[in-house]
């Protein structure tokens, strides 16, 4: 009997494990090629500057920030993404900081004077998109998307 219980008790401690590992992996294996696929598109040419984080709390939910140079094209980039509406200028899917995203430093689209941004829904997943146009040497984009 006793034999039985530690054999079980073995048994679970090592499938927690398992999961736990498999949950590890799943959270910070994340390639750019993943990336790449979760977005249906590429980063555009001369990104650079990028910061990405990832989490699976129930769904995949990416954030991404990147720069451009001045003349880049954010509607470009939303275009290649699959999504139809341009960027309104003056509009922000992100009107506030959310405490959610406190440690991710980078992330500060709140913090943008000058932009113009989008939502829109596409495949099942949310794009929320930022084009911050507050420094004239570099465009910021900021996007968060997420699984429905």
């Amino acid at each position: 009997m006793r034999d039985r219980r530690l054999r079980r008790a073995a048994l679970t401690a090592g499938l927690a494990a398992l999961f736990a590992v498999l949950a590890f992996l799943r959270l910070r294996l994340f390639t750019p090629a993943d990336l790449e696929a979760f977005l249906g598109a590429p980063l555009p040419a001369g990104a650079a500057d990028v910061q990405m984080a990832t989490r699976v709390p129930f769904g995949r939910i990416i954030w991404l920030r990147f720069t451009l140079p001045p003349a880049g094209d954010a509607n470009a980039y939303a275009a290649a993404l699959g999504l139809d509406a341009p960027l309104r200028e003056g509009f922000t899917p992100f009107p506030a900081s959310n405490y959610t995203e406190a440690d991710l430093t980078w992330w500060t689209p709140h913090e943008a004077a000058a932009f113009s941004g989008l939502y829109a829904i596409r495949n099942d997943r949310v794009y929320e998109l930022l084009a911050d146009r507050s420094d004239p040497a570099r465009l910021v984009i900021y996007l968060r998307v997420y699984e429905l």
